[in-house]
């Protein structure tokens, strides 16, 4: 499945839009992991601990999209865009990542015109 952030995809003619899609992720993040990025932080360091559990948001919304697309019958996703929020409750931090595109069919191996 092609996944792209512009609205075309190069050589390829979009046959069929199908419609938009969406998926939303919210990941909590570890009280332990909170502290020592923010220890991290203060002296300037990267927090890998953060940036892994980004990672993983944006992993897992990308996929829900691909399975999004998959049940409307779609070869690729054009228009891609992803949102990154946090929220902090308390001790618990949240990630929320969502992801929302359209699904559309794609010729294969057809130039655009």
């Amino acid at each position: 499945m092609k996944i792209v952030t512009t609205e075309t995809i190069a050589t390829q003619k979009i046959s069929e839009i199908k419609g938009a899609i969406f998926s939303e992720q919210v990941i909590s993040v570890n009280i332990v992991k909170d502290a020592l990025s923010g220890i991290k932080g203060i002296f300037g360091g990267k927090s890998h601990a953060y940036s892994a559990e980004y990672k993983k948001a944006r992993e897992l919304a990308l996929i829900e999209l691909k399975d999004e697309a998959k049940k409307l019958a779609a070869n690729a996703i054009v228009d891609v865009q992803l949102h990154f929020n946090q929220f902090i409750n308390s001790d618990i931090m949240l990630i929320v990542v969502t992801a929302s595109g359209t699904a559309a069919v794609i010729a294969q191996n057809q130039p655009n015109i």
